[in-house]
């Protein structure tokens, strides 16, 4: 435990570059305390679980004031068979049960998703009040392009900009439209586990009912809850691939081509949904044997997720493949990027700790000599544009798919606005 207490601070040695970007928990960074950290929740969980503690407000905070990014298992993949992400998970299902979870505006959010399907308390009759007039949807596609609630309601931008690639590419698609519901990530990272399987059950139910071939996501929270999360409690046949997979495919096959330079310098940032929590559990059929009170071992070891499995590879082969953009690296990438500071509710119930740690991953962008930051998630997108707009930063914000649609030369006035800006 003493280890784990030190290594779930920091990205393995080996991949650290420098002193300033060597840390991997955006909690521990901020609030500078053993409980916040990995190891720290660990040794709550096991006191909460033993009664040697009780339900209180301050734990509570400790608990809900980490975004789940999963960087402290990563720290720890190769040190012992904790899974600090799992433990810290079931500890707020733990405080849920207990009547001590989740945080009040969390709260709010969880019962306008279970009055409106969406967390933003949104008429859900206007969902899809984004779509664009030209964009023909249908009905017998066996595409299906799942919008999500902070796209549809919150960053439009990027359900319009997947629309009209799937548009240029000549894909039939369709949009579940008003039978489209919250996919229940933010509700299920507050450990409310109870309400999460009602839309799970809601979406899978649709889908399966329209025989989809394959399921798309702007949004990395909704794939990586329907990639990693739906099949521990109910499974599917159907694929799920991120936007930035499936339009890598297009433009590998020429179904999608890259004409209009863009001249600018990106940086590229990972979402924790996108990359080490985007990997699937491995199926494992075993034994769970017990020592003693609350010590176990796994007959064979239970196989751990590392964080290599990533999609880390699909946004930077479509930011190499567009003409004229420059694409640098900031030192924390792939399964050990830093977190934008958005993540499982800490946005709703501690907005000054999101911003905090977006202004962190901001300098570290800024460190590159890159003069945009692009990333593939609209949670992502919301925290990381007010980090720039709380420091002052120079940055320009895109999503990846913003980047593609002004290269097909479909966004001219954008392209002219960021050509001038460069010249």
């Amino acid at each position: 435990m003493a280890l784990l207490s030190e290594k779930c601070k920091w990205i393995p040695q080996v991949q650290i570059k420098s002193q300033k970007y060597a840390t991997a928990c955006p909690s521990i960074d901020i609030y500078n305390y053993h409980p916040y950290s990995g190891g720290g929740r660990i040794i709550l969980a096991l006191l909460l679980e033993t009664g040697r503690i009780e339900p209180s407000e301050e734990l509570r905070e400790i608990v809900y004031k980490c975004t789940e990014c999963g960087s402290c298992a990563v720290s720890c993949k190769f040190l012992n068979t904790l899974e600090p992400l799992e433990i810290i998970m079931k500890l707020r299902e733990k405080l849920v049960e207990l009547g001590g979870g989740p945080m009040p505006k969390q709260q709010e959010y969880i019962e306008a998703a279970n009055k409106v399907n969406n967390p933003y308390n949104e008429p859900h009759e206007k969902r899809l009040a984004w779509l664009p007039k030209d964009i023909r949807l249908d009905p017998d596609a066996k595409v299906l392009y799942f919008v999500g609630c902070t796209s549809s309601y919150r960053r439009q931008e990027m359900a319009i900009a997947a629309a009209r690639i799937l548009k240029a590419a000549g894909i039939p698609f369709n949009i579940l439209q008003d039978e489209e519901f919250c996919c229940g990530s933010p509700i299920l990272r507050t450990g409310d586990v109870k309400t999460f399987k009602k839309f799970l059950n809601k979406n899978l139910d649709v889908i399966e009912s329209k025989g989809i071939d394959t399921v798309i996501f702007s949004c990395a929270g909704c794939y990586d809850t329907f990639k990693v999360d739906y099949p521990l409690y109910r499974e599917y046949t159907f694929r799920v691939l991120h936007t930035v997979e499936f339009f890598d495919e297009l433009l590998d096959t020429g179904k999608l081509k890259l004409i209009k330079e863009i001249p600018i310098t990106v940086t590229y940032h990972d979402p924790c949904h996108l990359g080490r929590n985007a990997e699937r559990y491995k199926d494992w059929d075993g034994d769970i044997v017990n020592l003693m009170p609350l010590v176990s071992i796994n007959i064979p070891p239970k196989p751990k997720r590392t964080g290599s499995n990533g999609i880390y590879e699909p946004p930077r082969n479509i930011l190499k493949k567009i003409p004229g953009l420059k694409f640098v690296e900031m030192e924390r990438i792939k399964e050990y990027a830093y977190c934008c500071g958005a993540g499982a509710g800490v946005k709703s119930a501690f907005p000054e700790f999101a911003l905090q740690t977006a202004k962190i991953r901001i300098e570290e962008a800024e460190d590159t000599g890159a003069d945009t930051l692009v990333s593939a998630c609209p949670f992502c997108s919301t925290n990381l544009q007010d980090g720039i707009e709380e420091s002052g930063a120079n940055l320009k914000y895109y999503d990846i798919s913003e980047l593609i649609l002004m290269s097909l030369g479909l966004e001219p006035e954008k392209l002219k606005e960021i050509t001038k800006e460069v010249v």
